[in-house]
């Protein structure tokens, strides 16, 4: 198993910034549940941002490296700058899980967000650590969060097989932790 996590996590963490995104229930969160606990047990500092306690239940909580904290969608700009400090203090992977798009009912809200995550991209490039957006599939919003991610990944489940599949073309497959 920590074999496949490994290549999984190595696959990932090249990329400064991504944008992963799935059907509900297709293994998102539990992946990055898995990455995170796999990097803090080697030793590096994990932000994980949450909407709903589900997306961390697969996080083991006896790793001290990963820190917790819980989003509230009405004041997601301040968690988006809470994301950049951990980016600048050293955190080697901030994941934001997830991002709602759907309670963005104005253009202006819609441009504020994407603002943050084009400037939390910059930085995460700049001190050469990875953020991760995670979101539900709706086409309209992933178009244009895309466009401020190095990277963008679909997720899928199939029984115990969970698949990635890059923008680029990159598939993995590999079989349910």
């Amino acid at each position: 198993m920590e074999a496949k996590l490994s290549s999984i996590a190595d696959a990932l963490l090249q990329k400064n910034s991504l944008m992963i995104y799935g059907r509900s229930g297709a293994g998102k969160s539990l992946l990055m549940n898995k990455i995170s606990t796999y990097l803090a047990e080697k030793g590096e500092k994990v932000l994980y941002i949450f909407n709903h306690p589900s997306a961390i239940s697969n996080i083991s909580v006896s790793t001290e490296r990963i820190v917790l904290l819980s989003m509230n969608s009405s004041v997601l700009a301040k968690t988006l700058i809470l994301a950049g400090n951990a980016i600048r203090k050293g955190f080697r992977l901030v994941v934001v899980d997830e991002i709602s798009w759907d309670f963005l009912y104005s253009l202006a809200e819609m441009r504020d967000i994407l603002l943050w995550v084009s400037l939390l991209s910059n930085l995460a490039k700049s001190f050469s650590k990875t953020l991760v957006l995670v979101s539900d599939e709706e086409q309209a919003s992933l178009k244009l969060a895309s466009r401020y991610v190095d990277s963008v990944i679909r997720v899928d489940r199939s029984g115990n097989m969970i698949s990635l599949e890059w923008n680029t073309g990159t598939k993995l497959l590999f079989k349910l932790f």
